[in-house]
């Protein structure tokens, strides 16, 4: 019993004290990342010309611009499952032209409500003539999670979609597309912007780490109380047999 009760303790104690460590090490990994966003952010808002003065191979993540340009107003994605104020849409993904640019961008514009029945699409009416949006970069994990890849479809526009990946998204609208994405940060076209660069705060995940470092602490603690009468037996019967 002993053997088998300390086995089961150890793994226990062990896979807490690993969880521990990811969630410690996730939230050093977040808090790096708000930081450089933060250092980012100081610098202002910048034109899509900045661009090119910025240090090669710098995340863009989380540098605000002001883009001028022209948008595909017939062909965007409708970004599936995004729920906004406890109800379930879309976000509106488009093409964008930068002004004085030879490539294109996605361009995130924002939430919108989801038809009642999933037979219909969300129909948004994007503006033809020059715009100009006031947003904010991301460069990296696009995707996130998902369950199921995804593949180019013929499908008529807008496209749903589950998640975002460029590459499939350059050959349905058959246009060069850069790496990385922009977030409007301001309500128009009746689309509503809501994104967050962080999520989840580091703060979260070091109390998850401390939650998961207590559950090691109280399982080793069950374990010493719980042999301890099995010791002391073991002892006893040592010293009659003496």
């Amino acid at each position: 019993m002993p053997i088998l009760s300390s086995s089961l303790t150890l793994i226990v104690v062990v896979t807490c004290l690993m969880l521990a460590n990811w969630q410690h090490n996730r939230a050093q990994d977040k808090q790096t990342r708000l930081d450089n966003i933060s250092a980012l952010q100081a610098k202002g808002t910048i034109r899509w010309s900045d661009l090119q003065f910025l240090p090669n191979g710098l995340n863009k993540t989380g540098i605000k611009m002001q883009l001028s340009g022209h948008l595909l107003s017939d062909q965007y994605w409708l970004l599936d499952n995004r729920v906004f104020k406890q109800q379930v849409g879309f976000d509106v993904l488009a093409v964008f032209y930068p002004a004085q640019s030879n490539k294109a961008m996605i361009v995130n514009l924002g939430w919108v409500k989801a038809p009642q029945s999933r037979a219909h699409k969300a129909i948004v009416n994007l503006p033809t003539q020059k715009i100009t949006l006031q947003v904010q970069l991301k460069q990296g994990d696009l995707a996130g999670f998902y369950l199921q890849k995804q593949v180019a479809n013929n499908a008529p526009w807008p496209k749903r979609i589950q998640y975002i990946d460029l590459t499939i998204m350059q050959q349905e609208s058959a246009t060069e597309l850069i790496d990385f994405i922009a977030y409007s940060s301001r309500a128009q076209f009746s689309l509503q912007p809501h994104y967050k660069p962080v999520v989840m705060p580091p703060e979260k995940h070091l109390a998850y780490a401390l939650q998961w470092l207590l559950l090691a602490i109280a399982a080793l603690v069950v374990f010493i109380f719980a042999v301890k009468p099995f010791t002391k037996n073991r002892i006893r019967l040592g010293d009659q047999l003496e």
